[in-house]
């Protein structure tokens, strides 16, 4: 019997996610889209590699859908608790990461826990330079220099890794659709030869107070946030006052400079008159 290993893929919409579960399985299964559009329901799809048994687990897109943020939780929850245990969850993004994507990250410590971050893979779609290892390390240090919590993001994952995988979407061109079957494929060797390192799969506890958990987590989001709006205006109002006092500060200046220019007028004339007088 094969092993099997759950393969769990989430991130924004428009990503490439789906075009990802594709190339992974070498397959036209999941559907593609270039229009940023969410499918509002989970498809999988199995695929045997090297006595491997691979379950692709394509989730709703994150960010961008009609429905709301807690009709995608639940989505999510259903699926990661509804299989026995992970391998890994393909965290897949493109471009820059966005606040929301850091936020999507960091609620996966909350559905499970803070060791889901050792089984979870950032995979950065769309990198035409993916088979430039140089150019793939320089993006990740680019990544981690951005800002101070999306380093933390990478560093606390198990891997980042690069590929391409571009659209074959009504690609009428034989030249260029098979150009860009060659670049899928190439990816495809990276994203297996990695899963297959991979050998060692996250169990998902009993959820519990998940809810709680998750509302506690959006609860201190938003106190944190409210608290740096406050230590903004409060900065804003310093610098105000700043500006002000620089402002008088300058006017003083000014009135020193003239009253020194007086007084220096009036010293310079004094000394004609004395002068006159001595004659």
């Amino acid at each position: 019997m094969s092993e099997i290993r759950n393969i769990i893929l989430i991130g924004r919409t428009g990503n490439g996610k789906s075009a990802l579960a594709n190339v992974i399985g070498n397959i036209d299964k999941f559907k593609e889209s270039d229009l940023g559009v969410s499918e509002t329901h989970i498809h999988f799809e199995e695929i045997e590699v090297g006595g491997i048994n691979y379950r692709i687990i394509d989730t709703i897109g994150l960010c961008d859908t009609s429905m709301s943020e807690q009709e995608v939780i639940d989505i999510i929850v259903d699926v990661v608790y509804g299989v026995i245990d992970i391998n890994q969850i393909l965290f897949v993004t493109s471009n820059r990461f966005t606040e929301e994507e850091i936020d999507a990250y960091d609620l996966l410590s909350v559905i499970f826990d803070e060791n889901i971050s050792k089984y979870t893979t950032i995979v950065r779609t769309r990198f035409s330079s993916f088979r430039k290892p140089e150019l793939c390390n320089e993006d990740k240090k680019a990544l981690i220099k951005e800002n101070s919590k999306l380093a933390e993001v990478i560093i606390s994952c198990n891997k980042i890794i690069h590929v391409d995988n571009p659209s074959i979407i009504d690609i009428e061109d034989e030249n260029e659709m098979a150009m860009k079957k060659r670049t899928r494929e190439r990816s495809r060797t990276i994203l297996l030869t990695h899963l297959y390192t991979c050998r060692e799969n996250f169990k998902p506890g009993n959820p519990g107070n998940l809810y709680e958990r998750i509302e506690y987590h959006r609860t201190e989001k938003e106190r944190l946030q409210r608290e740096l709006n406050e230590m903004k205006e409060k900065v804003d109002e310093w610098e105000k006052k700043f500006g002000e006092l620089s402002q008088q500060v300058e006017e003083v200046k000014r009135e020193m400079e003239s009253l020194e220019q007086r007084h220096e007028q009036e010293k310079n004339e004094m000394r004609r008159r004395i002068n006159e007088a001595r004659r």
